[in-house]
C-alpha cells in the first residue's frame, strides 16, 4: 500500500508556521527574522607578548566607508577590555585570525578562543593553533574556529589571548583587518 503525506506548513515549537509549501512544490519561509547576528571585530592597537587581546574595533563602523557590513537583528556582540559578550543564547561560530611579528625566536606561539561561564571569573581555553618563529622579523598567521553553545547571556563570555609569545607582537591596522574575529549566529542549539 503506498498513501501520499500531504504537508503544507511546517510549525515552529511555538506552534506557528516556520515553513510553508504551497500546491506547486515552492517552499517559502523565514530564519528567525528577529534574531540574526553576524559581527566582525578587528585589533587596532598590537599587543605584546603572551596576553589577552585587547583593542578590538567593530569592523563594519571602522571600515564603514569600504562598505563592510554586519548583521544585528535583535542585539549585537559587545566588547569590554577583551571580553565579548553575545546578545542571544545559542550555537555561535567563534573565528580568529592573527597576524604576528617576532623580534627574537619563538618556539612556539599559541593562539586561544577562551569561554567562561561566570560572566569572566575564569576562562577555558576551548580551541588553540600553534606556531612558531625560528628568529627576528619572522611573521606567522593563525586561523582557528570553534562552535560555542551559549546558554546565559549574563555570564557565557568570549576572549582571545596569546600564549608562549615572549617575542612575539599581534599585529593590528586602523584602516584594514590584520587581526580579526567574527561572530555568527547559528541557531537555537540542542
Amino acid at each position: 500500500m503506498t498513501g501520499i503525506l500531504k504537508v503544507d506548513s511546517i510549525q515552529n515549537a511555538a506552534g506557528t508556521a516556520a515553513m510553508a509549501i504551497d500546491s506547486s512544490g515552492k517552499v517559502t519561509g523565514s530564519v528567525n527574522d528577529s534574531r540574526q547576528c553576524v559581527m566582525g571585530f578587528m585589533l587596532t592597537s598590537g599587543v605584546s607578548g603572551s596576553a589577552t587581546l585587547t583593542g578590538w574595533t567593530d569592523m563594519a563602523t571602522q571600515l564603514s566607508s569600504e562598505n563592510v557590513g554586519k548583521i544585528t537583528r535583535g542585539g549585537s556582540v559587545t566588547e569590554s577590555s577583551g571580553v565579548f559578550t553575545l546578545p542571544f543564547t545559542g550555537l555561535w561560530q567563534v573565528e580568529l585570525y592573527a597576524s604576528a611579528n617576532s623580534s627574537a625566536g619563538d618556539a612556539t606561539v599559541d593562539y586561544n578562543i577562551q569561554s567562561s561561564q561566570n560572566g569572566g571569573g575564569t576562562f577555558s581555553t576551548i580551541a588553540q593553533a600553534k606556531e612558531s618563529h625560528s628568529a627576528s622579523s619572522y611573521k606567522l598567521n593563525i586561523s582557528l574556529k570553534t562552535f560555542y553553545s551559549c546558554t546565559d547571556t549574563a555570564n557565557d563570555v568570549i576572549r582571545f589571548a596569546a600564549g608562549s609569545a615572549a617575542n612575539t607582537t599581534t599585529e593590528s591596522s586602523t584602516t584594514h583587518s590584520v587581526t580579526s574575529c567574527i561572530f555568527t549566529w547559528l541557531g537555537d542549539a540542542d
